[in-house]
């Protein structure tokens, strides 16, 4: 009840007696009363079209077909074999026959490109000749690498981000080059880079905050000091913060989290947060992931009395967060600042023969030294105690 109305299903979802009738199913009505509805029905209703893929195949299901006639067999492409259809209902063909607009952008967005040296994208097709893709690529020239040069010899250029150029310049795709813009109103978007693809996320924070830059070198020197990667200049400038809430993160986890719980969130923040430092988060909290590894370590080699110096429990911990990481398909050498597991020190510390000598009971070794000890002769015992004085 609501207030003096009786409330049902009728009132919570749109419905049609007849149609339930007819098809005995609940099937929810919609009542459209604009001819713009079309694109609310088939954008945001049925979330895109229907969908098939499906295959063409000639003969068996061999990876290769012959012709018959006892030649050499030829190989299948099968791409070419796969189509990928898609279906249209009559409203949307004919939406799509009168050219009607589908997608409005106001203003244009304009991506631009981007890449690190010698890592240029080529697009050419299966059976293009590689001089006419040389011709293409082979200049080196793109609209990133142009607006290095541009910013040489252009004053308004170096006053403007990599982002802002299509404000003021308009992109030349057959002579590869900038050129100023007559008409305003269009917005630059630099393509969207994952944290986890190094240093060329890096580059592009840089590119969202430099201007002016001439070249990579240019963007990697901070205060006349040239660094190794775009991630270094980053920190330099003060565009990544240090990782202080990675650290936060940790802290917080270790007030209730078990070690192993530890290791995995650590490895999560490795490959899904923007960890700018991993050795700096690493050195904070290793103890905290590292607390079980003796206990565990006792009990895999039986050795109830072992002790592992802080270097031995840092190798250990190395091994247990490269084993998650394997599980993601990753591993600590994809973070060059991460410490690696030590061969030698873990081969020691796995040596058989080692551990066989480690396999003695306390008590029953003191009552064989008692016994032995009662049965030494008076020079026997003077020797043994000038001995234990040394």
């Amino acid at each position: 009840m609501k207030g003096q109305t009786r409330l049902d299903n009728r009132y919570v979802v749109p419905h049609n007696l007849d149609i339930l009738k007819k098809y005995k199913a609940h099937i929810n009505v919609e009542w459209c009363n604009k001819s713009s509805a079309i694109k609310y029905l088939f954008k945001y209703i049925t979330k895109g079209v229907d969908r098939a893929t499906f295959i063409i195949q000639k003969g068996t299901s061999d990876n290769i077909q012959g012709s018959g006639n006892g030649s050499e067999p030829k190989p299948r492409n099968e791409i070419n074999e796969y189509l990928d259809c898609r279906y249209l209902s009559a409203c949307e063909a004919m939406w799509r026959i009168f050219k009607f607009n589908i997608h409005h952008h106001n203003p244009v967005v304009q991506r631009l490109p981007l890449h690190l040296l010698g890592e240029q994208c080529t697009v050419f097709g299966e059976k293009e000749k590689l001089p006419s893709v040389e011709i293409r690529y082979g200049h080196g020239r793109t609209m990133f690498t142009e607006y290095f040069e541009m910013n040489k010899i252009c004053e308004v250029a170096r006053k403007l981000k990599y982002v802002q150029m299509p404000l003021e310049f308009l992109w030349d795709s057959d002579n590869k080059m900038y050129r100023r813009r007559k008409q305003r109103g269009n917005v630059g978007m630099v393509v969207n880079i994952h944290p986890t693809a190094g240093d060329l996320y890096y580059l592009r924070i840089m590119l969202n905050d430099v201007k002016g830059a001439t070249s990579f070198d240019d963007l990697k020197t901070v205060g006349g000091v040239l660094h190794e990667t775009f991630k270094a200049a980053c920190y330099a400038r003060g565009l990544i913060d240090g990782d202080k809430e990675w650290h936060e993160a940790m802290d917080e986890a270790s007030q209730w989290a078990t070690s192993y719980l530890l290791r995995s969130l650590f490895v999560l923040i490795l490959i899904y947060c923007e960890v700018s430092q991993p050795l700096k988060v690493w050195n904070h909290c290793w103890e905290y992931m590292a607390d079980d590894i003796l206990r565990k370590q006792q009990r895999v080699l039986n050795f109830p009395i072992l002790e592992l110096k802080p270097e031995e429990l840092k190798q250990y911990t190395l091994i247990e967060i490269e084993t998650l990481l394997r599980q993601h398909e990753r591993s600590l050498t994809d973070y060059p600042e991460m410490p690696q597991p030590e061969k030698t020190i873990l081969e020691e510390l796995k040596n058989s023969l080692l551990q066989q000598e480690f396999q003695f009971n306390i008590q029953k070794e003191k009552a064989s030294h008692d016994e032995l000890f009662r049965k030494l002769n008076h020079e026997q015992k003077k020797v043994t105690m000038m001995c234990s004085s040394l």
